[in-house]
């Protein structure tokens, strides 16, 4: 409990002192009170520019930095739970490669970004369904074919990218869909924030409610029905609601990877093995870890850097860290 309080208080902390962050310097006094003047009378003796700077730039961006980071943690800690395998992450059944398929194919006909969106997830949902059918079009219902059933859905989508990106105008469209693929916070706005918050909270709730049954299921399915545990029910709410997160994360920011991979067993090595705790665990880390890693982005002057190549220049060493725990085992 007191590591967890600890945890929240360092997210808050990280969420105020990210607003100080960025090409505009403004002190901590003017931000702090852009942010009171929307809740009571405070007399503007600041430029109407930082309003902007403030409310439309850099508070969407910290919020949902947050609500990424946290979905794509409490995804891959749920598919790492059902699937028992400590090397699982969100796009395990081609969530990211058909967004990535979707955003791209919008791109090459010059669609608009609510579009490109809209796009990205839709073909996430058909990448999961897709792996989800052939399954069970196999009649049999294990996690290796399910795995295994995300491996060639993700190809497919991977090989279709790599043919709409032949097919776009080098000039504009190919950087768009490249810079796209390797992710960015750099374009959202607060609307961005209102259309994530449902299906992450929807997504949650479901976790929330089946936390116990998700727990027992790792322990074996043998061992989760023994318990009275439907155990078809939960994977496809784990499924779902995993889906859910991850593809509303990624048809807005694009591609992040590692961190749904890496941040879960930083949060089990913290609060232990127990899903409930976990999952918020991981949540809470999540969202601190992809907040520091997109402060750092906004505060290198120039070019702003992809932030899925950051996360993989940062999450694959601790991931080499981490791999120590794994021989050791993991539960």
């Amino acid at each position: 409990m007191i590591k967890t309080i600890l945890l929240i208080c360092f997210t808050i902390f990280l969420f105020f002192a990210s607003f100080l962050i960025g090409r505009f310097e403004i002190s901590i006094k003017t931000v702090w009170d852009i942010i009171l003047a929307q809740f009571i009378n405070i007399p503007q003796y600041w430029d109407a520019t930082l309003n902007t700077v403030i409310l439309q730039v850099r508070f969407p961006r910290i919020v949902l930095a947050i609500l990424v980071g946290g979905a794509l943690s409490v995804s891959g800690a749920s598919y790492q739970t059902l699937f028992k395998n400590p090397m699982v992450s969100p796009d395990i059944l081609g969530v990211s490669a058909g967004a990535g398929f979707g955003a791209a194919l919008a791109m090459v006909n010059n669609a608009s970004w609510w579009e490109v969106q809209v796009l990205a997830f839709v073909f996430g949902i058909i990448a999961v369904t897709s792996a989800y059918l052939i399954s069970h079009m196999f009649g049999d219902h294990s996690i290796t074919v399910l795995i295994l059933a995300g491996v060639v859905v993700s190809s497919l989508f991977q090989a279709l990218i790599s043919i709409v990106k032949t097919l776009a105008d080098t000039e504009n469209q190919l950087p768009s869909i490249t810079f796209w693929l390797m992710g960015s916070l750099g374009k959202c706005t607060n609307e961005d924030v209102l259309i994530m918050l449902p299906a992450l909270i929807l997504s949650l709730a479901m976790i929330f409610v089946f936390r116990h049954q998700i727990n027992a299921l790792a322990a074996g399915e043998d061992e989760a029905i023994t318990m009275g545990v439907n155990v078809s029910l939960v994977k496809l709410v784990v499924v779902t609601s995993s889906t859910l997160m991850t593809v509303s994360a990624v048809s807005i920011c694009g591609i992040v990877g590692w961190v749904g991979m890496v941040v879960p067993h930083i949060a089990r090595m913290i609060t232990g093995a127990n899903f409930s705790k976990l999952a918020s665990t991981s949540f809470i880390v999540g969202g601190a870890f992809l907040l520091i890693i997109d402060n750092v982005i906004r505060g290198v002057e120039g070019a702003e850097l992809p932030l899925g190549v950051m996360t993989a220049l940062v999450g694959t060493p601790v991931f080499v860290i981490l791999l120590s725990r794994v021989k050791k085992g993991w539960s």
